[in-house]
């Protein structure tokens, strides 16, 4: 799947998250590394992927699936 690999430069907006700040953030991801992403939207915010589940490309994804550096994620 696309999301996999590449969620650089995709719209995304939290649906749950272990810390209550994060819910509901929307914006474009801007960069991410292994264990974290970081969202635009007006301000930069870093957060999480193994603490949250979000809808990318209309698909509802637990950030568990998103953890791992771009570039391993490929051959998973």
């Amino acid at each position: 799947m696309t999301y996999r690999n590449l969620i650089i430069g995709k719209k995304i907006k939290v649906l749950c998250s272990t810390n209550p700040c994060d819910l509901e953030i929307k914006g474009r991801v801007v960069d991410e590394t292994r264990n974290m992403m970081q969202i635009e939207n007006g301000d930069l915010k870093w957060l999480i992927k193994k603490n949250v589940i979000v809808l990318l490309d209309g698909q509802k994804i637990d950030g568990k699936e998103l953890v791992g550096r771009p570039e391993d994620r490929i051959k998973r």
